[in-house]
């Protein structure tokens, strides 16, 4: 996707938390609490809907595409939240309510999932894998350089991934101001990180081991389907590698780049995409209105800056990728 200019705001907005689940933090009691494992129908718990609703589509795609990607990632379907991804101002609530000084929180947990089944919900924070502590939200929080707070953040929970592709993880998280022993299985899937940022851009993009949409793009698309055409696309990124390329053509021509070798990523991250959806069950059908509603609005720049493919290629790449993609379905 192209990033339109403008100020990219904080990921997360405390004026835009719409908590479903509460829970009150303390001082824990000494010792962790083992708990039962929960019923395989434990519902889908979040504290924001639309990031339980960006968190599924992406779960989807990954896991559906498993068979495919060039390397597997374990998968637990929930997203984290961490203090530092908030504005100061708001701290002081998401430790009251949350606990979040303590590690990072559980912001979002996915029904029939390896983390609903291991009896995780939202609102708990992760406090420490297989024995060793994981390093505080407050100190995370500390950190006053955007690069490293949020560097430290994805070593976290890399830190998680790490452990769960050796096997289930015991864990040790605080919830309602006790601490609890859990134990946390994954399934293998592609590399299927995602985060939702609190921005007015219309946007969204890899970093290489996240993707990041924001909140103006959600509310931009019109279905789950044209949410798979983007989060698909940005997941294919990740999965092939490639660097983060934007902004003009100068830029590129600067760092010895050649957009066609851009033009490139961007045609086989569309492709794969397109296949991550087919797996996944979304309808095909809703990639091309799509790029024709985004790019007719969002791609203004003219042909000699331009770094991506334009509409009408972008159009043929589909066209071309759902028809191979239904005829191997038919057998053809």
């Amino acid at each position: 996707m192209r990033e339109k200019p403008g100020r990219r705001r904080p990921a997360l907005r405390l004026i835009l938390l719409l908590p479903l689940l509460a829970f009150a933090a303390g001082s824990p009691e000494a010792g962790a609490q083992p708990v039962s494992a929960p019923a395989a129908t434990a519902p889908s718990t979040t504290l924001r809907q639309d990031d339980l609703r960006v968190a599924l589509v992406a779960y989807r795609l990954a896991l559906a595409g498993s068979a495919s990607c060039p390397d597997r990632y374990p998968i637990t379907g929930m997203l984290f939240h961490h203090l530092a991804e908030y504005e100061p101002r708001d701290r002081p609530l998401m430790v009251a309510r949350y606990g979040l000084d303590r590690g990072p929180g559980v912001l979002t947990v996915l029904a029939d999932t390896p983390a609903a089944r291991s009896g995780l919900v939202a609102g708990d924070v992760l406090l420490a894998v297989n024995g060793r502590p994981l390093p505080t939200g407050a100190s995370v929080a500390a950190e006053p350089k955007r690069e490293k707070w949020r560097k430290l953040t994805d070593e976290t929970e890399a830190e998680l991934e790490t452990a769960l592709r050796r096997g289930p993880a015991d864990l040790r998280i605080l919830r309602e101001g006790r601490e609890v022993a859990l134990r946390l299985g994954s399934l293998p899937a592609c590399l299927g990180r995602v985060r939702l940022a609190r921005s007015t851009q219309v946007n969204a993009f890899a970093t290489g081991r996240t993707v990041v949409m924001t909140l103006a793009m959600l509310k931009f698309l019109r279905s789950d389907d044209e949410l798979a055409v983007v989060l698909g696309h940005e997941l294919a990124h990740n999965i092939f590698g490639h660097r983060q390329m934007r902004n003009e053509e100068g830029i590129l021509r600067g760092l010895g780049i050649k957009p066609s070798a851009v033009w490139k990523r961007e045609e086989a991250a569309d492709r794969f995409g397109l296949r991550l959806m087919s797996a996944a069950g979304y309808d095909l059908d809703a990639a091309i209105p799509f790029w024709r509603r985004y790019l007719g609005k969002y791609d203004w720049f003219p042909q000699i800056f331009r770094s991506h493919p334009s509409l009408g290629a972008r159009e043929r790449i589909a066209a071309e990728e759902i028809a191979k993609i239904r005829r191997e379905k038919a057998g053809l």
